[in-house]
């Protein structure tokens, strides 16, 4: 079933808000919002993105999305950007992450658990 025009207005609204609220972190903020506070804002920021496009698995994206982010942060542990040849401070090893941290992983849960509250509270027009 195709979402409304609203809705995707309401899913870019909050993506955009988390995005400019990333990079703000992302420039200016240090200690506890900088290292925790970014990453779990990083989820919602990625389920409202994906809403943006798609109503599909509303019960199940906060769980993929959290596998996904599980999956980026074991390919940092393992330093897949060095085996694919990028330099540390390049944008693809920007992007993918250098550095493994269990906290990242607890932060992305709480993260999930947002989405998850999200989901609940937007309704979606259709079922998985």
């Amino acid at each position: 079933m195709k979402q409304s025009t609203k809705r995707k207005l309401v899913n870019t609204a909050i993506f955009a808000s988390l995005l400019i609220t990333e990079i703000l972190i992302g420039k200016y903020a240090h200690g506890f919002v900088r290292a925790y506070i970014g990453d779990v804002l990083v989820m919602p920021a990625m389920y409202f993105f994906v809403r943006i496009f798609t109503e599909k698995f509303p019960r199940t994206l906060p769980l993929i999305l959290f596998i996904f982010a599980c999956a980026v942060e074991v390919s940092q542990y393992f330093e897949l950007y060095k085996i694919l040849g990028f330099a540390p401070r390049s944008l693809p090893a920007i992007l993918m992450g250098t550095g493994f941290s269990w906290e990242d992983i607890f932060a992305y849960a709480a993260g999930s658990l947002l989405n998850a509250a999200a989901a609940i509270c937007m309704k979606p027009t259709h079922k998985d």
